[in-house]
């Protein structure tokens, strides 16, 4: 590829300006509810996962409500449950127990005998800090807070708060902890310098997009009720985690997830079990490094501009949406495979910005083109802008934007259309008549070398003067006769004055004889038709290709009986037969060494009834028919054509 023009490096810079002012508005969230669709989107063509077999719900539902009470139920039941649930690995409860109660004690106590119990702790709408009654110790506390988009939905967890003074982990990963035994790395505490302690601001930290596994109920639950009641034993739930919460409708929160299409709002017990199951399995969605994403679409930009810049608008089109289908299935399958999310809109919109970039640069280029083509027009035929009054703008793709700018391109192509049109009209006519008359020459001189060919060859023979000119007459009576389109009409006259040449390999010994042939002399002198169609074969002009067709096949009959192949019927070709009949004719009319002339009538009648040497049979009953018909005009030519 040759260096780049001036032209096309200001637009490569125009086209990397615009791809990253597009970075910048990604950056600022422009693109974020087109991302956020299809993040969604992408979570319901991937469907749902298997969940862990190491989590375990246990859910506060109608049927916990029918059999223990109304909400909120008395916490003497949830220290039942911690006595039954004494082999799980880890309990969890998604319940703010911050007000104190009567039951407050056994729960307590349940906590102590129990050991593993993580409680949660919320921040208040007055910023403040929402700990379970101070009675009840738990094992270790975490934040149940569920970071929800504008929507409302549910996307993203920080398993780490900043707040004054303390760091607040979520409940999911102190579950993850306890659960696992390994410590869950966590961000630093921000410098105090930058976030005093004493400000009332919350600072979020380890966000992590939350992998849902399914719809609500993917994860096994248990209702409370009957874990209380023992339908349960103690060793279903030996080694596992299991995380109490509110699913029963009216209480508790619910939030929408992405799986949410149908209104089937999640508990948030259950989004916490999603959440788990992400640290344990490691599959939380993590978002492609902003700079590798901004560096590949800065990088396919520009090769799509130099892609596009080089093939048409048509393939430029296909190629913009195979790269947006390319966009798309890319993220789709990081999404679903390794669980990471490429946000695909900063390259729709760059692709697309790139693909009109483009196709302005080849209107331009295009506009530009045209400005030049109607000034060396104006030029060739001597009109200058200034001579006219009026200049064509050559300011190209501005031009055409500019309304003025396309009524003077308009009025110049009506200008030079008007001016060329005469020009042009009367050049056209007068190379069309040159053509036609040098054509018409070329055709006369053609067929008269040809005619003076077969002259010469027919001067071999004294006895035969006029026989090729009055055979050619008679072919076109009967062409015309039997119906055959013009140009074969127009061409059999011409072919058929080439049926003897080969007689030009024939020796005048044999040729001239006064007497009868020797039956070997007679084979040499039918070889003539073999000779003529060698001499003839071989030409890319139909005209020839047709005396080729009628120099071999002249002497065959239809009944069999001719040569040199001997073949009959519709096996000769229709040219050769009409040629036999007027041949035949024309030979008996004329004298010859070894028989005197014939009128009319006696040839009519060889023809049509026979003499012994010549049969009705040898010819095609057509051609004879036709022949019948327009016998006198047969007369007429042979009186006519003498020489």
């Amino acid at each position: 590829m040759g260096p780049l023009s001036n032209k096309t490096i200001r637009y490569i810079l125009i086209t990397v300006a615009g791809v990253v002012l597009i970075l910048c508005a990604e950056q600022l969230g422009f693109f974020e509810g087109i991302d956020t669709y299809i993040y969604d989107t992408s979570f319901r063509l991937r469907g749902p996962r298997t969940p862990s077999d190491k989590i375990i719900i246990i859910a506060i539902d109608e049927r916990s409500l029918g059999a223990l009470g109304r909400w909120p139920l008395r916490r003497i039941h949830y220290a039942r449950l911690l006595d039954r649930l004494k082999e799980a690995k880890v309990v969890s409860f998604d319940l703010i127990l911050s007000e104190q109660s009567d039951d407050d004690a056994p729960l307590a106590e349940a906590i102590q005998r129990h050991g593993r119990v993580i409680l949660p702790v919320y921040i208040g709408r007055e910023m403040e800090r929402i700990y379970p009654v101070g009675l009840l110790s738990p094992y270790r506390v975490g934040h149940v807070h569920l970071e929800q988009g504008v929507d409302n939905v549910a996307r993203e967890i920080f398993h780490t708060l900043h707040f004054k003074d303390l760091q607040l982990s979520s409940l999911s990963s102190v579950t993850y902890e306890t659960l696992s035994g390994i410590p869950w790395r966590r961000s630093q505490l921000p410098h105090k310098t930058q976030y005093p302690p004493s400000q009332d601001s919350v600072f979020q930290a380890d966000v992590a997009k939350i992998n849902y596994y399914g719809i609500p109920g993917t994860f096994h639950q248990v209702s409370l009720s009957d874990a209380i009641e023992g339908r349960y034993l103690s060793a279903f739930f030996r080694g596992k985690a299991v995380l109490v919460g509110a699913a029963a409708q009216g209480i508790g929160d619910k939030v929408n997830t992405p799986l949410s299409q149908q209104r089937s709002r999640m508990a948030g017990v259950e989004v916490h079990a999603n959440i788990l199951n992400n640290l344990l399995d490691n599959s939380s969605v993590r978002d492609v490094n902003g700079w590798i994403r901004w560096g590949v679409c800065v990088l396919f930009s520009l090769l799509y501009f130099l892609i596009f810049i080089k093939i048409s608008e048509k393939v430029s089109a296909l190629g913009w949406f195979l790269g947006l289908l390319m966009v798309t299935a890319s993220s789709f399958y990081l999404f679903s495979s390794l669980n990471l999310w490429l946000a695909p809109a900063m390259f729709y919109f760059s692709f697309t910005y790139v693909y009109l970039m483009t196709y302005l640069f080849k209107l331009d280029t295009a506009a530009r083109r045209l400005d030049e083509e109607i000034s060396s027009v104006t030029a060739l035929l001597a009109k200058t802008a200034e001579g006219n009054g009026k200049g064509v703008s050559d300011k190209g793709l501005i031009s055409l934007l500019s309304p003025g700018g396309i009524n003077a391109k308009i009025h110049g192509l009506i200008r030079v259309e008007q001016d060329y049109g005469k020009t042009l009209e009367d050049t056209v006519q007068k190379r069309t008549e040159e053509l036609a008359n040098a054509l018409s020459m070329l055709s006369s001189v053609s067929n008269e070398m040809i005619l003076r060919l077969t002259k010469a060859v027919e001067s071999r023979d004294e006895d035969t003067g006029g026989h090729v000119a009055r055979v050619g007459l008679y072919c076109r009576v009967i062409a015309e006769e039997i119906g055959m389109p013009a140009d074969f009409v127009e061409s059999i006259p011409f072919s058929s004055a080439m049926h003897d040449i080969g007689k030009i390999g024939i020796p005048d010994s044999i040729l001239l004889k006064a007497g009868t042939l020797t039956p070997e002399e007679e084979t040499l002198m039918q070889s003539h038709t073999i000779i003529g169609a060698r001499i003839l074969a071989n030409s890319t002009y139909p005209k020839i290709q047709m005396s080729a067709s009628i120099a071999l096949y002249h002497h065959e009959r239809w009944d069999g009986t001719g040569y040199p192949h001997g073949v009959r019927g519709d096996e000769i070709p229709l040219d050769a037969r009409i040629v036999m009949i007027c041949d035949h004719y024309d030979a008996i009319r004329s004298r010859r060494r070894y028989k005197p002339a014939f009128d009319h009538e006696t040839a009519f009648k060889i023809i049509t009834e026979g003499d012994g040497r010549t049969l009705p049979g040898h010819f095609d009953p057509e051609v004879l028919r036709a022949f019948i018909k327009t016998a006198p005009l047969f007369d007429d030519i042979f009186y006519q054509y003498q020489e």
